[in-house]
């Protein structure tokens, strides 16, 4: 049995063999970029391109779900995230991988941690970018900081093993996947944390998270010269970024489109899937 057969052999074969072929069919290309090694996704066919920025997962098949929903229509390239600890260092180097693709202008559809790289590279990079999706993020207030602080100090004090496997039921729950899906994002995420991600992935997003927060200025006036977009979706039930958070994000951008979802938790691209995803492509679709 390989190691793949081991982590999903609890899981509904549909929903295994899915994952399985989107792998085959969407094979992860490498491109080193100023000296950084990087992993993406590059699939799709049309004029327009998604820069597709996954959350806290921080790897390209996280959305292996989701992609196949956009790619008849729009081109896409979903990076998974280096070991990188500055989000200026991350934004530049997604510019350059938009380079290496050739592209001058893409949308960005983001969630989660990817909504808050969205936000510093709409910033440090806005002629690069057309209409932005922020799917259930936030920028952090004080009291957030400290609490992604300590995390830090408790994943780097950590065991490696401990902080893994620590990782593992913190991201089920953050997904909270419709009950017909939980085995599979259970295997998926044991999977993640045993095999592909290590203890430095996950300060390297605790770091940019903390990064973001102290050293992107942000303010309601920071992308008046900014031709472009901004659609806001957010559940109304987000256990990860409750009210008083969503709420921090629409008044930092009082020109963007909000979406609210009923019950659609932390993942309503997961949980709402249909409509998440008609919702988006009509936004970046329309004139």
């Amino acid at each position: 049995m390989t190691h793949f057969e081991q982590f999903y052999a609890d899981v509904p074969a549909e929903q295994r063999e899915r994952l399985a072929a989107f792998r085959q069919t969407h094979p992860a290309q490498r491109i080193t970029l100023d000296g950084i090694p990087w992993e993406y996704i590059a699939c799709g066919s049309g004029t327009s391109m998604i820069l597709w920025l996954v959350g806290g997962l921080r790897v390209a098949d996280a959305a292996y779900r989701s992609i196949p929903l956009m790619e008849d229509q729009f081109r896409i390239i979903a990076p998974t995230y280096p070991l990188l600890r500055s989000m200026n260092a991350l934004c530049d180097g997604l510019a350059a991988l938009l380079d290496s693709q050739g592209v001058e202008r893409a949308h960005i559809l983001s969630g989660s941690f990817g909504g808050m790289v969205a936000q510093a590279f709409v910033r440090r990079h806005p002629s690069r970018v057309d209409r932005v999706v922020l799917s259930t993020t936030t920028v952090l207030d004080a009291q957030a900081v400290e609490r992604y602080r300590q995390q830090a100090a408790m994943i780097a004090a950590a065991p490696p093993e401990l902080a893994l496997e620590s990782s593992k039921a913190y991201f089920v729950q953050m997904i909270a996947p419709p009950d017909d899906e939980r085995a599979f994002w259970t295997a998926y995420v044991d999977e993640l944390f045993s095999e592909r991600l290590n203890k430095d992935d996950l300060l390297s997003t605790v770091a940019c998270m903390l990064d973001f927060a102290e050293h992107v200025p942000l303010a309601p006036d920071d992308l008046v010269n900014w031709p472009g977009r901004m659609l806001i979706i957010e559940s109304d039930d987000d256990a990860t970024f409750d009210a008083d958070a969503r709420a921090r994000l629409r008044a930092l951008y009082p020109a963007a489109r909000v979406h609210t979802f009923a019950a659609g938790g932390h993942s309503p691209a997961t949980t709402q899937r249909d409509a998440f995803f008609a919702l988006v492509r009509q936004f970046f679709s329309e004139m």
